[in-house]
């Protein structure tokens, strides 16, 4: 079957239109509809229902199911396109990372661009990715190196780099009124009864060290990038509990108090599996990053 049948299928079921499919993909519409036909004829089953006089189409049980193998199926067949150039003699292979959604413009600034220009021949795979999908495609073997900014959960199959320390903030409102006097770093104890939000990375930490405290943090929202705890805290409905360096900036429209406790911090580091071999592009990279890390010294 031609892979172009899926991905055309991908994007029909996505728009919800065959029209504005056809249109999307540059293709006239009887022959996008046909390729549809020879793909329930192969499977021997309906993906769409029947919707006569109306212009949405909707997915079968059978068409839901086929959609997410779909997916899979080109997702992986991609992989393997990136992966397979590095044995095409235009390009030294691919790199891939994963890298935290807070941390990406910074990866990119510090590291990844810089590496490119000095060897335009590798090509590059960037997964904007949270701690838990970060380990879980290191364990898959989809990613070379993970780039996170909480700790993955402990293995002996991996080994990190620590590249810097980030701290634990109370994110609020400026004109929200906060326990204790002004500019005063915040003890988890002073957490009690506030609405809070945080990021998956930081919640178990957090909660661990409130409850030496007595306090069981009030989590009202939680999310998988800080990012989405910082713009809920900026609605005024809560304070966001986050880790950050200390030179972040900070929102507009908002002001962050230290949160004081030697416990409440995160590592940055650089993560790889040592249970299968880099590639000839990740190795050239750990070496980079390597020098990188000890020209700041």
């Amino acid at each position: 079957m031609d892979f172009d049948f899926y991905r055309n299928f991908i994007t029909v079921a996505e728009a919800g239109n065959i029209s504005a499919a056809a249109k999307q993909l540059s293709l006239v519409q009887p022959a996008l509809s046909a390729q549809i036909k020879t793909l329930e004829k192969y499977y021997g089953v309906q993906l769409f229902k029947t919707n006569r006089g109306k212009r949405h189409i909707e997915l079968t049980e059978a068409g839901e199911a086929f959609l997410q193998q779909a997916k899979l199926m080109c997702s992986t067949e991609d992989s393997i396109s990136l992966t397979m150039q590095a044995f095409n003699q235009k390009a030294m292979g691919t790199l891939r990372v994963g890298v935290s959604h807070v941390r990406s413009e910074y990866f990119l600034q510090a590291y990844l661009i810089p590496f490119a220009q000095t060897q335009p021949q590798i090509s590059y795979q960037f997964h904007n990715a949270a701690v838990v999908e970060q380990q879980a495609l290191l364990n898959k073997g989809l990613i070379d190196f993970a780039f996170a900014n909480a700790p993955l959960g402990q293995c002996e199959d991996l080994a990190s780099i620590k590249v810097g320390r980030e701290y634990f903030y109370v994110y609020y409102q400026k004109d929200k009124p906060m326990p204790g006097e002004a500019g005063q770093n915040l003890t988890p104890a002073q957490l009690a009864g506030l609405p809070l939000c945080c990021n998956y990375g930081s919640y178990g930490l957090l909660r661990s060290v409130c409850q030496e405290y007595g306090v069981q943090p009030n989590v009202i929202f939680i999310a998988t990038a800080a990012s989405s705890a910082l713009a809920f805290a900026a609605s005024g409905l809560a304070c966001a509990v986050v880790a950050a360096l200390p030179d972040d900036p900070v929102p507009a429209g908002m002001r962050r108090i230290p949160l004081q406790d030697a416990k409440l911090t995160f590592s940055q580091e650089l993560y790889w599996s040592t249970q299968r071999r880099l590639s000839p592009a990740a190795q050239l990279f750990l070496e980079f990053f390597q020098k990188q890390m000890s020209e700041r010294k």
